[in-house]
């Protein structure tokens, strides 16, 4: 079971909300040079890309469907990373309890 949760955290699937503030971020990144707010994008880009409770999935996909980008997407990102305490999550590097995940087993044998 450890083998299989330590398998998980590396092969973390992304939400579709993840995914695009990642890419976002990404091609924000690439067009900033003040060093500070590349320190800010780097550690935004890590907290995100850690599982999500439901309540963050939900916000971020609401800055999808409004097409944040850019500097008003990076403000959004900052604003819900101070509200969720997330730098909490990084210093403990632990998730908050609502979001781990639960192990499921699934029969091949059921699915034919």
């Amino acid at each position: 079971m450890k083998h299989r949760q330590v398998e998980r955290e590396f092969n973390q699937r992304l939400t579709q909300g993840q995914r695009y503030i990642l890419r976002e971020l990404r091609i924000f990144f690439k067009l900033i040079t003040d060093e500070k707010v590349k320190g800010e994008v780097n550690i935004l880009e890590k907290a995100f890309r850690n599982s999500m409770t439901q309540v963050i999935n939900r916000e971020l996909n609401i800055l999808r469907r409004n097409g944040f980008i850019g500097q008003e997407l990076f403000n959004q990102l900052v604003q819900i990373y101070r509200q969720h305490n997330m730098h909490e999550w990084l210093n403990n590097n632990t998730l908050p309890t609502l979001s781990v995940p639960i192990p499921m087993i699934i029969c091949s044998e059921a699915l034919e």
